[in-house]
């Protein structure tokens, strides 16, 4: 999963301070915080987290200091140290949305799946709007095999965020994984349309719609997504596997042969050694055959 970890730079918070409504111990912390927060920005996280440290022996209030504390931990992948940061910064807000929605991002990483479903579940419901935190909770709720949860809090984050094109891709493809084929291609063809033109996210929403289309053996459907995919990404590895296979089911040896051949000339170490075994036997099984 890709992490969001934005530094918080305390320049609003020292802004209040300025205008006297914060003691001499805040306005300390936030200077030491904003140095942390440079450094930290810099690539040099040993100093961070010491000025940050500081900051947060300073004023134990500050709990923007706890917050970039967190993330230094994170960008360190000290992911016990981050949570213990953020559990921190919870304690001094307890409102703090954005905190438990971080929480929840560190036990992911931590792999502490009931303790990730309770941080993020505390997210939404402090903020609705927070549509990466409804994702978050799906991808926890299938760790869980709550698949249902999974479902809806995909959907939430869909409504939430109508252009997070990761909660539609998650969703779709859940849906076809649960044998609810139709739902699938409708969240997936509502992806495409959500999808920027032109990127490896597009490609890869055709692709997966295609793999949907190809096990409801709608064999010309599944032939058009892939070579959308291709369109976008021409060496793009699964969908010249998958464009191969689809076309060898429905009796295309030609073209079956061409791109499977694509394919194995394009695999490398990254592909999956079973993919490339089987593509290799389909060839030799089609050129036997004539």
């Amino acid at each position: 999963m890709k992490l969001s970890k934005p530094l918080v730079i305390g320049v609003f918070a020292l802004f209040l301070c300025t205008a006297g409504n914060c003691s001499r111990a805040r306005v300390e912390s936030m200077n030491k915080m904003n140095e942390g927060v440079v450094a930290a920005q810099q690539k040099r996280f040993d100093d961070a987290v010491k000025l940050l440290d500081q900051a947060t022996v300073i004023d134990p209030q500050n709990e923007q200091a706890f917050w970039n504390l967190a993330i230094v931990h994170m960008e360190m992948r000290k992911y016990d140290r981050a949570k213990e940061d953020l559990t921190k910064a919870i304690a001094v807000d307890a409102q703090s949305a954005a905190a438990h929605e971080k929480l929840g991002t560190v036990l992911i990483e931590l792999k502490d799946w009931p303790a990730a479903k309770a941080a993020l579940s505390k997210a939404v419901e402090l903020e609705p709007a927070l549509f990466k935190a409804y994702y978050k909770l799906a991808q926890v709720d299938e760790q869980l095999d709550d698949q249902q949860s999974a479902l809806k809090n995909y959907t939430l984050s869909c409504e939430k965020g109508p252009r997070f094109l990761e909660a539609y891709a998650a969703l779709g493809r859940l849906y076809a994984d649960l044998g609810y084929l139709d739902q699938s291609v409708q969240v997936l063809t509502e992806a495409t349309k959500v999808a920027l033109a032109g990127t490896e996210e597009e490609a890869q929403v055709h692709h997966l719609l295609g793999t949907v289309y190809q096990q409801q053996k709608k064999y010309d459907d599944a032939v058009r997504e892939f070579r959308a995919a291709l369109a976008v990404v021409p060496g793009m590895r699964d969908a010249l596997f998958s464009l191969g296979w689809t076309y060898e089911l429905q009796g295309n040896r030609e073209e079956a042969k061409r791109y499977l051949k694509k394919f194995v000339d394009v695999a490398g170490a990254e592909a999956p050694a079973h993919y490339v075994k089987a593509a290799r036997d389909k060839l030799a099984e089609m050129t036997e055959g004539f």
